[in-house]
């Protein structure tokens, strides 16, 4: 690994209870589509595509307790053209809002964390 690459994000898994549901929830929001591994054992498990490249995957597990939005948790930024209405559409298709949005300033952008359908807390950045 070369130090250009150092800090990076190379891959996510985010774990789903129900795997269709997030499927739905993700292309609704993201535009992701999705990819099976060919010849896997991995039945419950789908990779994420995005442009082309593979970016992730969504991984069914047991039925989880809904997490505490801490600031110590471990969080993934997926980055939005323009972050208003990237918020109203994961409004409407079920997420809860966590905090106010976060204004970074000096052109640094701004970002709105958020609790998906299945209780994962991610944020949405826009460079905006």
């Amino acid at each position: 690994m070369t130090t250009d690459n150092a800090g990076k994000t190379a891959w996510f898994d985010l774990p789903v209870s129900n795997l269709w549901d997030a499927m739905s929830f993700y292309e609704g929001l993201l535009s992701w589509k999705y990819v099976q591994m060919e010849d896997s054992p991995e039945t419950d498990y789908v990779m994420i595509q995005v442009g082309g490249s593979l970016i992730g995957g969504l991984r069914r597990t047991e039925k989880r307790v809904t997490p505490q939005p801490e600031l110590s948790l471990p969080l993934i930024y997926f980055t939005v053209g323009e972050l208003a209405p990237k918020v109203k559409r994961a409004k409407e298709l079920g997420a809860i809002l966590v905090g106010e949005k976060v204004d970074l300033g000096k052109q640094r952008g701004c970002y709105q964390r958020i609790l998906d359908r299945e209780k994962n807390l991610i944020a949405l950045w826009a460079p905006r």
